[in-house]
């Protein structure tokens, strides 16, 4: 099973009250990789990642996860939104987030076992959060909010993780708990798709990089898709190149 793709889109479109967010995408992703998704804002990059766990109905095409429709690989994937899109005042405390990521093993309607709630704390151990396992999710910083969501998706046990700027908003130890995370589930073999910003570490950060301004502009190594020309293609005049240190950098003015 490790020749089937973790993720093919065919000539995918999906539109918002009639109007087209992303057109004709087409990309094959393999298993174990960590890609980044890059694009401006308005891309079309939450709208992939959306569709691809499901969220969204598309107008055309398809898309497989593990070589099977979404609707049967949903155990599969996990899905950590941007954090604009969470409701922070509902009464929820950490731990009980996480136990969320157990409801694809566990069903919602019967209760967690106590094997879920030792998978939730292993977790929230692992980000770093297992001293505030019991604080209100609304009362967290940032970064804290994030790295319980990250919990969430590790809790799932997922072989497909899709994160949304899980880097906005975050301190720079929660930025590199996340990158030190993102290393443990490559060593698993596990499928990572991270939508970013951050330019200057996209060159390192990742195995394939996808640019995406509502259509497939690149994808593939960094070597061969962080390019100039490509770079500009993606984010037109709304990009400034710079070299440094013979490493190409790029930087949004």
């Amino acid at each position: 099973m490790r020749d089937v793709p973790a993720i093919r889109v065919e000539n995918l479109t999906v539109s918002y009250r009639g109007k087209p967010a992303i057109r004709n995408v087409s990309v094959v992703v393999g298993q174990g990789l960590r890609v980044g998704l890059i694009g401006p804002n308005g891309a079309g990059k939450s709208t992939l990642l959306r569709a691809l766990v499901g969220l969204l109905v598309p107008d055309t095409g398809r898309v497989e996860l593990f070589g099977r429709p979404v609707r049967e690989a949903r155990k599969l994937v996990a899905y950590v939104p941007q954090r604009s899109e969470v409701d922070w005042d509902y009464p929820v405390v950490a731990e009980e987030v996480v136990l969320m990521g157990r409801f694809p093993h566990v069903g919602w309607v019967r209760r967690p076992r106590p094997e879920d709630r030792r998978v939730a704390r292993e977790c929230l151990r692992q980000v770093g959060m297992e001293a505030l396992a019991h604080r209100q999710i609304g009362q967290l910083s940032g970064g804290q909010q994030q790295r319980v969501f990250l919990a969430r998706a590790l809790a799932q046990e997922a072989r497909l993780l899709l994160l949304d700027e899980p880097f906005v908003g975050v301190d720079a130890a929660t930025e590199e708990a996340i990158y030190g995370l993102l290393d443990r589930l490559r060593e698993e073999g596990r499928t990572v798709v991270v939508a970013t910003h951050d330019l200057s570490r996209a060159q390192t950060a990742f195995d394939r990089l996808l640019l995406l301004n509502q259509h497939v502009v690149a994808y593939g190594p960094p070597a061969e898709v962080f390019q100039p020309a490509l770079l500009q293609r993606t984010y037109g005049g709304r990009l400034t190149l710079l070299e440094v240190a013979d490493q190409r950098m790029a930087i949004r003015p």
